[in-house]
C-alpha cells in the first residue's frame, strides 16, 4: 500500500510535467498561427490613425483649466477686468493752465552754472622758506648761494648813496645803511615767503629774523624808503620827522662828538660795544 508520504513527491512530479507539457503545446500552437499568418502575406500591418472628429479645435480648451479669478484680485468688487471707459471732460482755461504747470513740472530743471573764479586771486599760503647764510649787498638786499634777493615793500638803499644833513655837508649814507643792516642780520639764518628756495635771477620776498620783519626794521630806524602805498608808510613818516638813519646828520661826525664830550678814544668804544 503507498503512503501519504510517498504518493506527494509522485503528484508533485507529475504536476510539473504536465505544466511542461502545456507550455509546449501553447507555443507550438502561437508559432503555427504565426507562420499561417506570413504565408497568407499578413506581414504588412494597417496602422490605425484615431478621428480628428474626436478632438477640439486648437484653441477651443485650455490645456490646463484655469479657475475663475476671485471677486476682488483685479482691483474691482465684481471680479471684471474691463475698465471703464470714460469720455475726457472738455478742457478749461483752467484745465490749460494745470497742463501747462504739469508740462513745465516735467521739464528737467537747468542747474546753475558754478561761479566762475580766477585762480590767481586766490593766495596761496606756504610755509617760510628758510635761506642761510645770507650776504648784504646793500639795506634790503642780499645774495644767497649766488642769487639775488630784495626785501618786499621798500626801495633798497644803494651802496654808492651819498646823503646831505642840514648843514650842507655829505656822507656816504648807502655804505652807513649796508653797515647797519649787516651789523644785524650777522650771517643768520633768515626766513623768506618765497615759493622755493631756487630761482633765477632777482627775487623779492617778506624775511623775517628771530620774528622780525626785516622790511619793516629797516624802515623804522631810517635805512630804507618804501614804495609808493606801502602799509609802511606811517613808519617811514615817523623815522624822518625823529631823523633817524638817512635822515640823519652823519653818524660818525656825530659819534666823533660824543666820544670828545666823554673823553673816549675810538679804542675805548670799541671795547665798551664787545660783549
Amino acid at each position: 500500500m503507498i503512503s501519504f508520504a510517498t504518493a506527494s513527491p509522485r503528484r508533485a512530479a507529475l504536476g510539473g510535467i504536465a505544466c511542461v507539457a502545456f507550455t509546449v503545446m501553447i507555443v507550438m500552437l502561437g508559432a503555427g498561427q504565426i507562420r499561417d499568418r506570413e504565408a497568407s502575406g499578413g506581414g504588412n500591418f494597417d496602422l490605425e490613425v484615431p478621428d480628428a472628429s474626436m478632438f477640439p479645435p486648437d484653441g477651443a480648451q485650455d490645456d490646463i483649466p484655469m479657475d475663475p479669478p476671485a471677486a476682488g484680485e483685479n482691483g474691482s468688487d465684481d471680479g471684471s477686468d474691463a475698465v471703464p471707459s470714460t469720455p475726457p471732460a472738455p478742457q478749461t482755461d483752467g484745465g490749460a493752465d494745470q497742463a501747462a504747470g504739469t508740462q513745465n513740472a516735467a521739464q528737467p530743471a537747468t542747474a546753475a552754472p558754478a561761479p566762475a573764479f580766477n585762480a590767481a586771486e586766490i593766495p596761496v599760503v606756504t610755509d617760510p622758506v628758510a635761506l642761510s647764510r645770507p650776504i648784504v649787498l646793500a639795506a634790503g638786499r642780499f645774495s644767497i648761494g649766488g642769487k639775488v634777493l630784495e626785501l618786499d615793500g621798500i626801495v633798497p638803499v644803494a651802496v654808492t648813496r651819498q646823503c646831505t644833513d642840514s648843514t650842507g655837508e655829505g656822507w656816504p649814507c648807502g655804505r652807513m645803511a649796508r653797515t647797519a643792516f649787516a651789523n644785524l642780520i650777522r650771517g643768520r639764518t633768515i626766513d623768506c615767503d618765497l615759493p622755493s628756495a631756487q630761482w633765477s635771477g632777482t627775487a623779492t620776498a617778506r624775511c623775517v629774523l628771530a620774528g622780525k620783519d626785516l622790511s619793516q626794521w629797516l624802515v623804522e630806524n631810517g635805512w630804507a624808503e618804501v614804495e609808493a602805498g606801502s602799509t609802511l608808510q606811517s613808519a617811514a613818516d615817523a623815522a624822518r620827522n625823529a631823523g633817524l638813519g638817512l635822515y640823519s646828520p652823519d653818524p660818525r661826525r656825530t659819534r666823533a662828538r660824543s666820544q670828545d664830550a666823554t673823553g673816549e678814544t675810538p679804542a675805548d668804544a670799541n671795547e665798551q660795544q664787545q660783549p
